[in-house]
């Protein structure tokens, strides 16, 4: 249950984040922090939803954020064969990914759908995309790890403290 909260809240601050950061992707560092912290379980319920509100805010046709997603999950696994989940080598590389996917995943769904883009306002979605991510992941990751996972490691194995 405290794991349910912790990501409910993190959903409604996270669109509020998007709101105020038009273009940024809040919910790409935390399918990675799931991802990491071996939370499998929440990545099956949790990314559907994101995906859904990420479609339906967006104006491009549906495909995109889960095209995007399934790239971040991709490059998450392929990379962790390479660089050490502690490396913050790790998490720039994921953020870099993060904006290059973006913009590849946009040229490609628009070119399928002949919509017309301003090839700067991409770039830029991009880059606060590769900006953002690893301070996002930061402080969630921080949160997370220090009041949320050792309660719910508790509550699962009270007799191991």
């Amino acid at each position: 249950m405290i794991e349910f909260l912790w990501w409910a809240l993190y959903t409604v601050c996270a669109i509020w984040i998007q709101g105020v950061i038009p273009g940024a992707d809040c919910f790409g560092p935390a399918l990675v922090l799931c991802l990491q912290a071996g939370r499998y379980q929440n990545v099956i319920w949790l990314a559907p939803i994101w995906i859904l509100l990420q479609e339906g805010a967006g104006s491009l046709p549906f495909g995109s954020a889960l095209l995007y997603y399934a790239g971040l999950v991709y490059f998450f696994f392929l990379i962790r064969a390479y660089i050490s989940t502690s490396s913050p080598m790790y998490i720039l590389s994921l953020s870099a990914f993060a904006g290059l996917w973006h913009l590849g995943v946009i040229h490609l769904i628009t070119s399928l759908q002949d919509i017309q883009i301003v090839p700067q306002q991409i770039l830029l979605q991009s880059a606060r995309i590769a900006a953002v991510f690893p301070v996002l992941w930061a402080i969630a990751s921080l949160i997370y790890h220090l009041r949320i996972a050792p309660r719910y490691d508790r509550i699962r194995s009270p007799g191991t403290e």
